[in-house]
């Protein structure tokens, strides 16, 4: 097959593209506030198109909203950052003691059904299922409590976050336009056509997503700290996050602050257990069991998998990630498809 033009130009992006890829992959982790400020912007810039359409400057529409939102996070964050920062210094402290009791609990959950008359091959199998579920519990715990001092721990990066975000903001259009620059005129059409789809995919995931972990992270909260459950403020903000994840989020939430009641008592765990299921139970009649899968146009096994190979490969960020990078893959594929053809 002799060479063209065509395929040297094609190489060529090829090349760059993983040339790009690879760069990026060995910086990665001083990539997150880069990473996060996009989401950011991603996330604020419908509000401010929607100022700049009531007759305001970008740049104006970007610092009132700005205004707003830091009014709000002071007033907010006054009372619960330092809250925030109390139970995760507590819970840090306390973490190995709660590990040990939930270890006494296990144990002597054990020594009552030894001495019943399920037969020996069930009450072993019963045994390795629930060790088990008890190392992932404690592997979790640790992970969670590793992720939250690592965010603390970047706080400087963090912190100019809002800044990045406002100069993606106030350049938005030119970095769209920049980036159709790069595209060959005969696929700019297809491009288009790509970036359309891929906002609707992530507005249904981000957008949505988001904000239904915020209303599950509050009640969560709520209700806990009306309970007197230790550490209210904290569990909610992981049961917000992790509600995020299509199906086993709701579950994995519920589970480090019902086993934290059980060890207050049996009565009290019963309790937050209604408590989930009650705030499940209305998450489910606002968005449905199957709006993130229809959202992002993807089968619900589909959605499964995803989450186990995220989780497998990343762990709970993986897990996290896992739908809306397969949902934007997708559509990437779609789109490049019909170029090729």
């Amino acid at each position: 097959m002799q060479l063209t033009k065509k395929h040297v130009r094609l190489a060529i992006i090829i090349l760059f593209l993983l040339g790009t890829v690879y760069f990026l992959w060995l910086v990665r982790s001083g990539l997150y506030p880069f990473i996060i400020a996009l989401i950011l912007a991603y996330l604020l810039n419908p509000a401010v198109c929607y100022l700049e359409k009531k007759g305001l400057s970008r740049g104006l529409a970007i610092t009132l909203l700005y205004v707003v939102l830091f009014t709000v996070v002071i007033l907010g964050g006054g009372r619960l950052i330092p809250v925030f920062v109390r139970d995760l210094e507590s819970f840090a402290g306390e973490l190995p003691h709660i590990l040990n009791k939930v270890e006494e609990l296990f144990y002597l959950i054990q020594n009552h059904y030894h001495n019943s008359v399920l037969p020996y091959s069930m009450r072993l199998a019963i045994d390795d299922a629930v060790l088990s579920l008890l190392q992932a519990g404690q592997s979790f715990a640790r992970d969670l409590t590793d992720g939250i001092m690592g965010l603390v721990a970047h706080f400087i990066g963090l912190a100019i976050t809002p800044i990045l975000a406002f100069y993606f903001l106030h350049d938005w259009r030119e970095i769209k336009e920049g980036f159709m620059l790069l595209i060959p005129c005969r696929w700019r059409h297809e491009y288009t056509l790509a970036l359309k789809d891929v906002d609707k995919v992530l507005s249904g995931v981000i957008r949505g997503q988001i904000t239904v972990a915020i209303i599950v992270g509050i009640l969560v909260s709520s209700g806990l700290y009306f309970f007197k459950v230790p550490f209210a403020l904290l569990i909610g903000i992981a049961a917000g996050l992790l509600d995020i994840i299509p199906y086993f989020g709701a579950f994995i939430g519920a589970t480090p602050a019902i086993t934290l009641a059980l060890l207050e008592s049996p009565v009290l765990a019963v309790k937050v257990g209604f408590l989930f299921f009650a705030i499940h139970q209305l998450e489910g009649s606002i968005i449905g069991p199957k709006i993130l899968g229809e959202s992002v146009g993807l089968h619900p096994i589909t959605v499964i998998f995803c989450l186990f190979a995220g989780g497998e490969l990343f762990g709970i960020i993986g897990m996290l990630l896992g739908v809306p990078v397969a949902a934007v893959g997708k559509v990437l594929i779609k789109h490049g498809i019909r170029l090729l053809i």
